[in-house]
């Protein structure tokens, strides 16, 4: 399964799926009490690169990218940002910016995002998820575990949320446990607004030529997903644990530290069919450990050998070869493959547990299977030490 780069611009893979992909920006309550999200979707184009000056820009702009740096190298963040704003700028994801969508309805997946992450920085995983014909609101939490996020004034003016720098003498644990609270009830939120939008009843606080009213009976709420990477797949079980109206989990490398307290408790509440999809490089035996307690009948947990946590956001192929070493991006497997792997573990899932007949799923299947050796089933991680699922 070939990808292609388009030389003239540089830009996120092109989603594989039958549709082009669309997006816009949506924001609901201008406060933090608010939700804004990235919404990716089937549109009603056929040209992806006919289209390709309409390509969303994926830099957010230098809060973003400082807010990256201070998570990264807080001892030098100014460096760190001029870099990133360097490797950054300019780069754009190929889905063609507020296009109209597709007259047909689609299941929707809520997306969370990692620590120090944004709405943007999944594009890869969420415009493939949008061109297979998903609806996907990826949320920026305000929780101040972004890397920048923004609220507007009376006026409409941007109020910047800034990336929260753990403090000298503060325990990470009480932070991330009172974030992660913050990030189900946003996640939660954001599914309310699905379902309001699927009524017609919702208005953008954002400039916008996208009209809502296109997802009008066009989103299937029968089966919602919530999905997330890292901190976001953390926030993924424990939204699944409290909030049955999600159907479906999918957590990529799921950080199970701002749970783990709690992990007794809130794992064995999930019942719905979850796959936990990780990278080798970060799941370290606490982690693991933290992760033996969800339910065996239906959670599903696949290693992909010779990855980093990086391997599931849109880093490895917007920052370059000197930008990958520096951020922890730098992977034995090809980060093309990786991601490849990864989104077709995640489509198949979804197709098999939201009964989904699409005609590629036979085809992603065989892929998988062809590409067995560089799976491992069941909890694994950096100690290379198989952890099974007996208490």
């Amino acid at each position: 399964m070939a990808r292609s780069y388009l030389s003239s611009r540089k830009h996120t893979p092109i989603p594989q799926g039958p549709y082009v992909v669309g997006c816009s920006d949506v924001m609901v309550g201008r406060t933090k009490e608010g939700t804004l999200m990235r919404l990716f979707y089937p549109s009603s184009l056929t040209d992806i690169k006919a289209h390709m000056e309409d390509w969303t820009p994926w830099y957010l702009g230098e809060e973003y990218t400082r807010g990256i740096a201070n998570f990264m190298a807080s001892a030098i963040p100014s460096l760190f940002s001029m870099l990133f704003n360097w490797q950054l700028g300019g780069s754009y994801t190929p889905a063609v910016w507020e296009a109209k969508m597709a007259n047909e309805k689609f299941p929707v997946v809520v997306f969370s995002h990692g620590l120090s992450g944004n709405r943007s920085i999944y594009s890869t995983v969420c415009s493939e998820l949008a061109s297979h014909g998903f609806v996907v609101a990826a949320i920026e939490h305000r929780d101040t575990s972004a890397c920048a996020s923004f609220t507007l004034d009376e006026e409409g003016k941007q109020e910047f949320v800034p990336f929260r720098v753990l403090k000298y003498g503060e325990k990470e644990y009480d932070l991330r446990n009172q974030q992660v609270k913050v990030r189900v009830e946003e996640s939660i939120r954001a599914l309310d607004i699905l379902e309001k939008l699927n009524l017609g009843g919702i208005s953008n606080e954002l400039p916008s030529k996208f009209d809502l009213k296109q997802l009008r009976g066009n989103l299937d709420l029968s089966q919602p997903v919530m999905a997330g990477h890292s901190f976001g797949g953390g926030t993924t079980i424990f939204t699944l644990a409290k909030d049955h109206r999600f159907k479906v989990g999918v957590a990529l490398d799921p950080w199970m530290f701002p749970i783990k307290d709690d992990a007794s408790k809130i794992c064995p509440a999930v019942h719905q069919p979850l796959i936990c999809i990780s990278t080798e490089a970060f799941q370290a035996d606490a982690n693991l450990r933290a992760m033996k307690f969800l339910n065996s009948d239906t959670t599903k947990c696949i290693t992909i050998r010779g990855t980093v946590h990086q391997n599931q956001c849109d880093t490895p192929f917007l920052v370059g070869a000197i930008g990958r070493a520096l951020s922890g991006a730098s992977s034995p497997l090809d980060p093309m493959m990786a991601m490849d792997i990864n989104n077709r573990l995640f489509i198949t899932f979804l197709c098999k547990h939201l009964g989904l007949d699409r005609p590629f799923y036979e085809k992603y299947e065989t892929y998988i299977e062809e590409n067995k050796k560089h799976l491992v089933y069941d909890l694994y991680g950096t100690s290379k030490k198989m952890l099974g699922w007996d208490p």
